[in-house]
């Protein structure tokens, strides 16, 4: 049976509990090594999953794997259903942001 313990991240950072469908409006700032995305583009993504045990901390803070569609791009009614377009790393505190929004 796997283990069903939650990741323990050192230093303790909280990670959000977004919903998948959450939409996260990234500035530039926000988010790192996009292999599609322009270098300082603000993105849009839709959530589809957060790797809670994947992260990086460096002088900007904590970093954590966010999966997604690039929105609206996969949004339109033309676009088949497909796996998530998008993987890049995402500053805890941008989710933080995105989180409190109303």
């Amino acid at each position: 049976m796997a283990d069903e313990r939650p990741p323990v991240i050192k230093p303790e950072v909280v990670i959000p509990d977004l919903p998948e469908g959450s939409l996260l409006r990234l500035a530039p700032a926000d988010w790192s090594h996009g292999a599609t995305l322009p270098v300082g583009a603000c993105v849009q993504l839709t959530l589809s999953r957060i790797h809670r045990n994947v992260t990086r901390h460096d002088e900007s803070g904590c970093w954590v794997w966010v999966v997604g569609h690039e929105h609206p791009a996969c949004t339109w009614p033309h676009v088949e259903p497909h796996p998530p377009c998008l993987q890049l790393p995402v500053r805890v505190g941008a989710l933080d942001a995105s989180a409190s929004r109303p």
